[in-house]
């Protein structure tokens, strides 16, 4: 299974929206319950962040876009750039994400896996995912005990 995780400049984990990151690392996951490993495949560019090389809006970078703006075409339309990069990814592993990143996302068969804030490096994110998405699929049943 192939993951992709957002990266800043110098390529540590980016906190804020996917759609507003430098680069992303693509990793490789592979193994039996017992024995995982994972290895970086590749550092791509985001080419939407090369085409605002100056910078982006902090509000897309906090994830707070209006109403209208969620729904504005050129905007939806602005989001498939993220998954020409990281489209034969299985996964996104993103601390926070917007609703059209999400949207796009899903669409093209990328599932978004949030990851805690307080996480601050890929290793421990990549672990983070696979602890919890291990023990999501043990669980056949959850129940109130009180």
């Amino acid at each position: 299974m192939k993951i992709a995780i957002p990266l800043n400049k110098d390529l540590t984990l980016y906190n804020d929206n996917p759609y507003t990151a430098p680069k992303f690392a693509v990793y490789f996951i592979e193994g039996s319950k017992t024995n995982v490993s994972f290895k970086m495949l590749k550092i791509l560019d985001n080419p939407r962040y090369i085409e605002v090389s100056d910078g982006v809006e902090e509000i897309q970078k906090k994830c707070a876009c209006d109403v209208e703006r969620q729904v504005d075409m050129q905007h939806i339309c602005e989001h498939y750039s993220i998954l020409e990069t990281i489209g034969s990814c299985s996964y996104l592993l993103a601390v926070k994400y917007c609703h059209n990143t999400y949207k796009t996302l899903k669409n093209g068969g990328v599932k978004v896996f949030k990851i805690p804030s307080i996480i601050k490096k890929t290793e421990t994110a990549i672990k983070n995912f696979l602890i919890r998405t291990s023990f999501a699929n043990r669980i056949q049943s959850i129940h109130d005990a009180s």
